[in-house]
């Protein structure tokens, strides 16, 4: 499953469908159990069947399928908590080492892209990053750089790792928080920091955060003078949200489609605000907005509505849009996960990539969200069988 995430779609697939029919045959009781009990679960599971029953209201039946096939991991994955939670802290300690070692590989791709291409540091000026694993999706190869990051930190510091695994382990987050810094990628970069920060606010003594939070602060400004990839990053950055602030079209903007996007996806609110337009019609009626509206933009530029909740809100409507808040809120209030670093670390990451990003409606980001939400959800358990109670 590892290899497929970052190296074949097909793999991934049908590793999913093995393991999903690996925790039906061991696990099946306990799992409808666990749905039943689980308030989070049985959410995560109508993010699924909201997008299905668009499907009467879609004109666009092949376009609806598409966009149903891909979101059925949401409809799946929670099914396979208990059978998570039954496997040994060693064997999940195993799988974690071979997804750093796999991650540390793809890396080195992305470094041989660097070093052997003269002109990549350039392409950073632009909305351009490094070559990368996972059909080069640099906004989810990032998230699952962060994930690791987090998922390893949390191991270390819990005393997982002996001896010299421990030291290994240190060298690797060195490691993978310098290459979060060459690739550069807006997501591994607000990822990183998030993480961090619960990290200090989690496990620092209270006398020491002040010193901690401005240490961290050196990071970034040590990045910007020995990294040319960061530095001409955060440079385009800055032009891009210059240009889009002020109404500016140029084209090559990152962000710049996006703020249109947002816009697009108000107007087509109001015109249908109850049921949405359907899953299987919202790309015909996007692109019929820039038509209208935007026709100056490439058709690269022109995105779908770029944050889930807004892209569920336009589909299925604001009640559904409501819905998909809810669920993507419920990890922060539930007793016995809230005080978890790596659960909020990781829902964190989740809810700020969905803010401008669109991950629930790809392959990998559906995987990524799914199989880490259940996976932690199982290995993270606390004793308390009460452990979804939602406390504001």
């Amino acid at each position: 499953m590892w290899a497929g995430l970052l190296w074949s779609r097909a793999l991934l697939s049908l590793s999913m469908i093995a393991i999903f029919i690996l925790g039906l045959v061991f696990c099946l009781p306990q799992a409808w159990k666990n749905i039943r009990s689980s308030r989070w679960l049985q959410g995560m599971m109508l993010l699924f069947l909201l997008p299905l029953l668009s499907f009467f209201w879609s004109a666009d039946k092949a376009q609806w399928l598409s966009a149903v096939q891909v979101k059925i991991p949401l409809l799946l994955m929670p099914l396979l908590v208990p059978f998570f939670r039954s496997l040994s802290r060693e064997l999940a300690t195993k799988l974690l080492v071979i997804l750093s070692s796999f991650v540390f590989l793809s890396s080195l791709y992305s470094y041989w892209h660097l070093f052997s291409d003269s002109g990549i540091e350039a392409d950073y000026l632009k909305a351009k990053v490094l070559r990368v694993a996972m059909s080069n999706d640099h906004v989810r190869f990032a998230w699952l750089l962060v994930i690791v990051y987090a998922w390893t930190l949390y191991e270390l510091l819990r005393g997982t790792f002996r001896g010299i695994w421990k030291i290994a382990i240190a060298v690797f987050l060195a490691y993978i928080a310098l290459f979060i810094h060459v690739l550069a990628a807006k997501t591994g970069l607000l990822g990183f920091y998030l993480v961090s920060v619960i990290a200090v606010f989690s496990i620092v003594p209270r006398r020491f955060r002040l010193v901690s939070l401005v240490s961290m602060m050196l990071i970034p400004l040590a990045a910007w003078f020995l990294l040319p990839s960061f530095q001409n990053r955060l440079r385009f950055v800055i032009w891009d949200f210059q240009n889009y602030s002020r109404g500016n079209y140029v084209e090559g903007l990152s962000d710049g489609p996006r703020m249109i996007s947002y816009k697009a996806a108000g107007d087509l609110i109001k015109s249908d605000p109850v049921a949405g337009v359907g899953y299987g019609d919202v790309l015909s009626a996007t692109w019929g907005w820039y038509d209208a509206h935007a026709p100056y933009l490439k058709d690269y530029e022109r995105l779908l509505p770029s944050n889930e909740v807004l892209m569920y809100t336009v589909a299925a409507g604001l009640f559904a849009g409501m819905i998909s808040l809810i669920v993507f809120m419920m990890p922060f209030l539930m007793k016995g996960y809230r005080s978890n670093m790596l659960w909020i670390s990781f829902h964190a990451i989740s809810f700020a990539g969905f803010m401008y990003e669109i991950g629930l409606e790809v392959q990998h980001g559906v995987f990524l969200y799914t199989f880490f939400s259940c996976w932690f959800y199982a290995r993270l358990s606390p004793a308390s069988a009460t452990d979804t109670t939602l406390h504001t």
